[in-house]
């Protein structure tokens, strides 16, 4: 029973996540408000880290580790954006 909550409470974070990720997506493709992007992104990755997954099925370890992998790329992304807007 209790590792059945866990999984919700993980499923539950992760959609929060991936909503996080969508905002600072949309931000990065309009190149509005980089800076505040960047930021939540440095929040979800210490976020991200702070989830237990050692006994999580394999499924929400992948999902987990793909939301690491697009949080990793948007942040990569929004330094080189910022990079060309002080150039």
């Amino acid at each position: 029973m209790k590792d059945l909550s866990w999984r919700a409470v993980v499923q539950k974070r992760i959609a929060e996540l991936e909503e996080d990720l969508r905002f600072c997506e949309n931000m990065l493709n309009k190149e509005a408000r980089i800076e505040l992007a960047r930021r939540i992104l440095e929040d979800l990755m210490e976020d991200v880290k702070n989830i237990p997954t050692r006994n999580l099925p394999n499924p929400l370890k992948t999902k987990i580790a793909d939301i690491q992998m697009k949080i990793r790329i948007l942040y990569h992304r929004a330094n080189a954006l910022l990079s060309l807007q002080e150039e």
